[in-house]
């Protein structure tokens, strides 16, 4: 899913996400609470009218902000109260609230309000994170079903917590796995411990969720980090990695990254990625231009690298479904592998 965490994509023109074969977009419900405010959502047909986007649409419930915005936020068993960024003052983001701010915006899928600790490797504060979670999953989920459940129009999904600990990890997915949700998220992974603690962090959740129902990876969105999550069983992906990125010069290549802001990149009359069949590499801009346009603070430049960024992506998400279906994803796992290494640490 590209995110549009305010409701409006950055870098990326509204006209090309069909093309390049996007089908699902994100976007997120504290801060499109903050701006416009949900009334003006609403008046706007909803989070699909102001996105003017016809196909399914998620949005994140707000509990990342406690990871995130945890400077200003104060967490409390009910919720997290947060300094509001624009208005000032303090809202008191509550599952109840999360919950009725995503009916009113009115996506496709909601989440959960979950807590998503800071630390994931501290056990001390993992351990009372999925408490937490689990128990304001059931408010929510008892909330959803109060309203019709997915026959309202809406689906709702749980998120797995427990940072690094395949334990908790179990206990968490399978709690929530009986509370009978709509779809399932792995949360807390990504910020910043090592692939390998988190691959052990998505198959350990993965592996007790239902496998007819979906499996959604929040906020992960390397190649690598893609391909070896569908390895062990998530459907779903969502990331501002490949938009973020192309704005700050790193294209995303069949051979790895591109740094075009390297001299080396200075004179080259290649596009992006000679082959490529999206919009940015089809218009044969060269890189060498592409690199002095970042120099010069040209908007175009960090536009035509987040458009290409983001159809190697989806591309990549197309071929891993092609792959699965000829018996050939191992192949394409190697492949990744070897030109987008894990990192370490």
């Amino acid at each position: 899913m590209p995110v549009a965490t305010r409701g409006m994509m950055r870098g990326v023109p509204h006209d090309r996400l069909r093309p390049m074969g996007a089908e699902m977009m994100l976007s997120n419900a504290f801060h499109l609470f903050i701006r416009p405010g949900v009334e003006s959502v609403q008046k706007l047909n909803g989070v699909h009218g102001m996105m003017a986007w016809d196909g399914p649409i998620l949005t994140d419930s707000g509990g990342f902000q406690v990871f995130s915005m945890s400077d200003i936020c104060k967490l409390h068993e009910g919720g997290v109260k947060v300094e509001n960024p624009i208005h000032g003052g303090w809202i008191d983001w509550t599952p109840k609230m999360a919950f009725e701010v995503q009916a009113g915006l009115e996506p496709d899928v909601a989440m959960v309000l979950d807590h998503c600790p800071s630390e994931p490797s501290n056990r001390d504060d993992v351990a009372p994170a999925v408490e937490r979670t689990m128990r304001w999953a059931k408010e929510q989920r008892e909330l959803h079903e109060a309203r019709g459940g997915a026959g309202s129009g809406q689906a709702l999904f749980g998120i797995v917590q427990g940072g690094i600990f395949e334990d908790l990890r179990t206990e968490c997915a399978i709690g929530l796995r009986e509370m009978e949700f709509d779809g399932y998220a792995i949360g807390g992974v990504s910020v910043g411990e090592a692939h390998a603690e988190m691959m052990t962090a998505v198959e350990s959740s993965a592996a007790h969720l239902p496998e007819n129902k979906v499996r959604y990876l929040m906020g992960v969105g390397t190649p690598i980090d893609i391909v070896e999550s569908v390895a062990r069983g998530v459907d779903l992906f969502d990331c501002v990695f490949p938009t973020r990125t192309g704005r700050f010069g790193t294209a995303l290549t069949h051979a790895g990254r591109l740094h075009l802001l390297n001299a080396r990149f200075r004179e080259d009359t290649d596009p992006i990625e000679p082959g490529c069949n999206c919009s940015s590499c089809l218009s044969m801009i060269p890189r060498g231009a592409i690199r002095a346009g970042f120099q010069s603070k040209e908007i175009n430049s960090s536009m035509l690298v987040a458009v290409h960024n983001l159809h190697f992506i989806l591309d990549l998400m197309k071929r891993i479904r092609v792959a699965i279906a000829e018996g050939s994803f191992e192949e394409l796992r190697a492949e990744i592998a070897q030109v987008y290494r894990p990192r370490l640490t």
